[in-house]
């Protein structure tokens, strides 16, 4: 389902002096503003994406929405993008050398000729996050908006993980992230990444199994350690009552108090665009 919300002091003729952050992947491209003098998002916007759509038909999608939305085709003050896929990898910092970006992803993945990499530095933890931009898609969006940086959407949740909830406990905590049929799955224990992966699924079952496979693995009690997640799961889904069933603290991340939100966004999910928000940490 398609959302807008605008708060009354957004101005169309002022987007100069404002930040946009954009999240696109194959089921859906949002996109929030920042009005930075006074830390405050007054916009958010989401358009959603029929279920088959292939990679060849989102390039199109996003070339279309960017051409025609008011809101996309104004001149902002920076531009974040981020891109959900789940092919990256992640290097320690010690290890990591820039000429080597093709040499470090395809340890787990295979890169396409039409694949442009990119990487982010994750300054909580040492570490930098290497992963593909679709050449195509990199060209529509940088022909939008002139300079764009490009992100990673494992990043904002890993910086605002470690800095955010595990600098403020040493306690081990599970976060993970649902867009579209992948989950991003963190563990992290006070400011230490203990681990990061993605898991596709395809029903609830799948879900449950995966988290719960990595409970077992490193050894997790669900009676002690807190389930965190974001992204696209309701409140009354089945596999949240699931989850709850087998972990008893589970719950919904909440939105970063360093910024501030418009009154209008309380109309969705707080735990929805989370990573999207958070984009603004990792600059």
């Amino acid at each position: 389902m398609d959302i807008v919300f605008i708060d009354e002091t957004f101005d169309l003729n002022q987007t100069k002096n404002y930040h946009i952050s954009i999240q696109a992947g194959l089921n859906g491209y949002s996109f929030s503003v920042l009005d930075p003098f006074r830390n405050k998002y007054i916009l958010l916007k989401h358009i959603a994406f029929r279920e088959d759509l292939t990679p060849l038909l989102l390039e199109e999608k996003i070339a279309d929405i960017q051409d025609n939305d008011e809101f996309l085709t104004c001149e902002y003050k920076s531009v974040l993008f981020s891109y959900q896929s789940p092919k990256y990898t992640l290097i320690p910092g010690p290890l990591f050398n820039s000429d080597k970006l093709r040499t470090y992803f395809e340890f787990n993945h295979y890169l396409d000729d039409l694949d442009e990499i990119h990487y982010n530095m994750l300054r909580s933890t040492d570490a930098c996050n290497i992963f593909v931009v679709p050449a195509e898609l990199s060209g529509i969006v940088s022909r939008s908006f002139g300079n764009v940086n490009f992100f990673h959407q494992v990043t904002p949740m890993v910086e605002n993980g470690l800095v955010n909830r595990g600098g403020k406990s040493p306690q081990k905590v599970a976060l993970v992230n649902i867009y579209g049929n992948y989950a991003d799955v963190l563990v992290i224990e006070g400011e230490r990444l203990l681990l990061c992966n993605t898991f596709p699924w395809k029903n609830d079952d799948d879900l449950v199994y995966f988290i719960l496979y990595v409970y077992e693995q490193l050894k997790l009690k669900g009676s002690e350690t807190p389930l965190i997640i974001s992204g696209e799961m309701q409140k009354n889904s089945k596999v949240y009552q699931m989850l709850k069933s087998y972990i008893r603290n589970t719950g919904f991340e909440k939105r970063n108090d360093y910024f501030i939100y418009s009154y209008t966004f309380n109309d969705v999910e707080s735990h929805r665009f989370i990573n999207l928000f958070n984009l603004r940490l990792c600059v």
